[in-house]
């Protein structure tokens, strides 16, 4: 309610309480949001750590990180107790597919490696996604989509 009150402020004929979230939604806010994490593995079992892949995979993800357009968006990198940790957050303002896109290459070039990716994108209409938040699981060198249980629907969840 808080954002549709904030939205529908000023629009002749329409308040909080006349209008759906998606209606409004749809026609005035757009975002997408995302944060996740990442532990950067070559290999998902101990007979297969190589230290030169790895320290190639994590060169590669530097390269990777540094090509990506870092406009309201972060990542941070860095090994902690002898494993490498990926930090993404992003919020921008219309939908963009980049970060799942990098995402889904971390899981290629490193198979061993695992993590979340929580995403709200209230673009995302026609699945009917634009009220909850997916999770994009990474784990054994696969991605899938996941629907979240903790959050969503975002309204009323978090959010009226």
């Amino acid at each position: 309610m808080l954002i549709l009150r904030k939205l529908t402020t000023g629009i002749k004929g329409i308040s909080a309480t006349s209008c759906r979230y998606t209606d409004v939604v749809s026609n005035l806010f757009f975002m997408i949001v995302y944060s996740g994490w990442t532990i950067i593995r070559e290999t998902y079992s101990e007979s297969g750590e190589d230290k030169k892949l790895l320290d190639d995979i994590i060169k590669r993800i530097k390269r990777r990180i540094g090509e990506l357009e870092a406009h309201n968006e972060f990542y941070d990198l860095r090994p902690l107790n002898g494993e490498y940790h990926l930090t993404i957050k992003g919020d921008h303002n219309h939908r963009d597919e980049t970060i799942i896109h990098f995402f889904k290459w971390i899981a290629d070039i490193s198979v061993g490696s695992f993590g979340l990716l929580y995403v709200m994108d209230d673009e995302d209409i026609e699945r009917g996604n634009e009220n909850k938040f997916k999770v994009w699981r990474m784990k054994k060198g696969q991605v899938d989509e996941l629907d979240d249980t903790f959050l969503s629907p975002c309204n009323p969840t978090i959010e009226e």
